[in-house]
């Protein structure tokens, strides 16, 4: 607490004081007296190694993006016969990715917006995004959600896609340039997105062996998951890797990493989610679970079993959102 003088002590009429005359604060108030301390540390107070790890992959994967959430090529970077026109020895400067009418479309870096057309020729509506030394133009776009100027981030949404300008469907094109010798040169971009996609997985998988504390058996992921399915038999695999990508927000969800439960599989006695010592063994579990019940004879396809079995609460929405996701795959 400090401490003053009795109140009748302070002169109130200092106008009239000479300026030598007037006391200072000190003199009227015990001030509290200041040591200067310093802490020295390696790691951050609060947070563990592991922590410090993870966060590092973190920032690591946040930094980079694929430019759809599945990547298939459908059409390479080189001379082609043009799908249009059929012209043969047409040079592709770009590649083309499959996807749905309506995906996601990402910044693969962090960049600046350099510019937005709209278009019903050519690329159609497109985007080109600079990354210092680098730019990526994306094409056949619908919804465009970026102005020109605007400064994006790895994984943020740019637009989404559909068959706008020189198209035969819904598709992505992506052409890359690079700065050389201060022109604009175009080339491959698919050993680029290859490269970034071996990035990103590398990163998934030191997070999946530090969250796991040792290396996992077979790492999550959907080329591992088709090799699963296969194994133990399961019908209509797309439609089913398709499942998985809905219910767990592909691969990120509660449920998926504390319960190993890769389709939401619920137990509804006890009401609560099945648990599984290992992601192979949900697979098994949906099979015996779930395709046990399908009857080719009283279900014209997959969904409309889905849908008669009452897999989810809406299954209209439910059975839309994994045709498409299906269809990219």
């Amino acid at each position: 607490m400090v401490k003053s003088k009795p109140i009748s002590e302070v002169q109130t009429d200092s106008c009239n004081l000479a300026a030598s005359e007037q006391k200072s604060p000190k003199e009227y108030f015990d001030l509290p007296s200041h040591q200067e301390i310093a802490i020295e540390y390696d790691v951050p107070l609060f947070v563990s190694i592991k922590d410090s790890m993870m966060m590092e992959l973190l920032n690591r994967r946040t930094s980079v993006a694929l430019p759809l959430d599945f990547i298939h090529i459908t059409s390479d970077y080189g001379y082609r016969k043009d799908p249009v026109t059929f012209v043969k020895g047409t040079f592709h400067n770009g590649i083309d990715l499959r996807c749905a009418k309506g995906s996601l479309v990402y910044a693969m870096m962090p960049g600046v917006i350099e510019k937005v057309v709209y278009s019903e020729s050519g690329y159609g509506h497109h985007v080109i995004i600079n990354h210092v030394g680098l730019r990526i133009l994306y094409g056949h776009l619908g919804l465009i959600a970026v102005r020109e100027g605007d400064v994006v981030s790895a994984g943020t949404i740019v637009a989404l896609s559909s068959d706008t300008g020189k198209s035969t469907g819904p598709h992505l094109h992506i052409r890359a340039e690079r700065l050389v010798e201060g022109e604009w040169k175009s080339i491959n971009p698919e050993p680029f997105i290859n490269h970034l996609n071996s990035y990103i997985c590398g990163l998934q998988e030191e997070m999946e062996n530090l969250h796991f504390a040792s290396r996992p058996d077979r790492p999550l992921n959907l080329h591992n998951l088709f090799k699963v399915m296969k194994d133990c038999g399961v019908l209509y695999p797309k439609i089913v890797a398709a499942q998985y990508c809905l219910e767990t927000g592909y691969g990120s969800s509660n449920v998926c990493r504390n319960y190993n439960n890769l389709f939401g599989l619920y137990n509804s006695s006890s009401h609560e989610y099945y648990r599984f010592r290992s992601w192979e063994e949900s697979v098994d579990g949906y099979v015996r679970m779930i395709q046990r019940r399908y009857n080719p004879k009283k279900d014209k396809d997959y969904y409309a079993f889905l849908k008669r079995i009452g897999y989810a609460e809406n299954m209209d929405s439910y059975n839309a959102k994994v045709r498409a996701i299906a269809n990219t795959l």
